[in-house]
């Protein structure tokens, strides 16, 4: 399995924003591979960790070749003050307390 930590500082969003973001979001969804994903939002600023699961490298290079999610990334000045991508793959993974299913979101 692979992460992939998009780290961001938030700008503003406007409706041109939402609308890539939910077809980003959609390709996502629609690539064979993708595990689901989890959001945190920093307590003590405006900072904003996503976490996307991936079943291999592969569908998240399927998911990269996608051309929303090229635009996205060639526009983040629009959106982001900042942001961080960190590419992971999970060796081992264990753990208890969060439920029966230790699959990642859907």
């Amino acid at each position: 399995m692979f992460l992939v930590t998009f780290r961001l500082d938030p700008g503003t969003y406007d409706a041109e924003f939402h609308e890539l973001n939910d077809a980003v979001q959609a390709a996502a969804e629609d690539t064979d591979g993708y595990l689901g994903k989890r959001t945190w939002h920093a307590p003590e600023s405006e900072e904003v960790l996503v976490v996307y699961y991936w079943a291999s490298l592969d569908a998240l290079e399927s998911f990269g070749a996608d051309a929303d999610h090229r635009e996205a990334k060639r526009r983040w000045t629009e959106w982001y003050d900042a942001y961080e991508v960190t590419v992971t793959e999970v060796v081992e993974s264990y753990g208890s307390g969060f439920g029966d299913d230790p699959d990642p979101p859907a």
